[in-house]
């Protein structure tokens, strides 16, 4: 299936076949394959926490408006942020590690570490929940489309009291909430929804 199909034909399912067992690995590669997805300065901030234990996933229900998915998926993953990316030795690291596999020389790695430094440096918070959501979503949206191409269906939630789903899931305090995942096979087609003309959400030189 090719993409343009994969988009043409995904759907949010809300209603999953709570007897389908979808396997770790399979999860696992899919994510490893959405860690490629563009992040700002390569600091790779985007953390998934796999929720396979029933006990956790009922807290999470409470914690999520009650939304069936999170009980009846195969798979429910928890998209985070994490605000240590930010952080120097973060920075340095994955710079040195690209430089020691031969990926640029010197001169480029310090370039590349130090603007990353500066960028970071000072910035607000909101600043870097608006960078922690972005790469987040990038993430998120790749998973699903590689999720989608593997047969399975997929929704993603942010109607959830962020606060008790923290502390449900004993999730520390230097992350950040991007939105849940939820994975598996539908037991209903989601139903199709519409989107507006092209015409009207793109602009060419001026916004009007």
């Amino acid at each position: 299936m090719t993409l343009k199909n994969i988009i043409l034909s995904r759907k949010s399912v809300r209603h999953y076949n709570p007897n389908v067992i979808i396997a770790r690995k399979e999860i696992l590669d899919a994510i490893e394959l959405a860690s490629k997805s563009p992040n700002g300065n390569n600091i790779q901030s985007t953390r998934y926490l796999l929720i396979e234990d029933k006990a956790l996933r009922t807290k999470v229900r409470a914690a999520a408006n009650n939304q069936e998915q999170v009980e009846t998926s195969s798979y429910l993953i928890f998209v985070l942020g994490d605000y240590r990316a930010f952080e120097t030795a973060n920075i340095r690291a994955i710079q040195d590690e690209a430089f020691e596999k031969g990926y640029f020389n010197q001169e480029i790695k310090s370039l590349l570490t130090d603007a990353a430094i500066v960028y970071y440096q000072g910035m607000s918070h909101q600043g870097y929940v608006k960078e922690l959501v972005r790469d987040g979503s990038l993430a998120a949206m790749s998973l699903v489309l590689l999720l989608n191409e593997k047969g399975y269906q997929t929704i993603t939630m942010s109607g959830y009291d962020k606060t008790a789903l923290f502390e449900a899931l004993d999730i520390p305090e230097h992350y950040e909430d991007i939105m849940l995942l939820s994975v598996g096979k539908g037991a209903e087609d989601g139903h199709a929804t519409v989107r507006h003309p092209v015409e009207e959400i793109t602009f060419v030189n001026a916004i009007e």
